[in-house]
């Protein structure tokens, strides 16, 4: 190593480090407006029957901006999952599914089992 060229690496190192400083520093913790709908239901997502005092369910159904969010932070797209147009493109982990039909069409599904607070999936193909 030359020289001073260990000092430039140190030195190009930490102006790295004080950029992303100063822009996790822009970033503020704040909850934003959510365009979404929910069920509440017994049974299975695929055999739906009203709620019950021992079994009840919440299905979250999250679309617009908040699901683009979501859908553009998960990747990578998910091959196997609810595809027979291959415009869709699914993002999945394990309980949430986010889904784009179209560049402006995103949706994102979770749930929880209301008894004991658990997640569950929120959407089935």
């Amino acid at each position: 190593m030359e020289k001073g060229t260990g000092k430039a690496i140190v030195l190009m190192g930490a102006l790295m480090w004080m950029g992303a400083c100063a822009m996790a520093a822009n970033w503020a913790f704040e909850f934003k407006p959510v365009n979404a709908q929910m069920a509440i239901y017994s049974g299975g997502l695929g055999d739906p029957t009203a709620p019950t005092a021992h079994d009840a369910k919440v299905s979250f159904h999250v679309q617009g901006k908040a699901a683009r969010d979501l859908f553009d932070r998960m990747g990578p797209d998910v091959k196997t999952e609810c595809g027979s147009d291959p415009k869709t493109r699914v993002r999945a982990r394990d309980r949430l599914q986010c889904i784009r039909y179209s560049p402006s069409d995103y949706s994102c599904y979770f749930g929880f089992d209301l008894k004991d607070g658990k997640s569950i999936g929120g959407n089935i193909c």
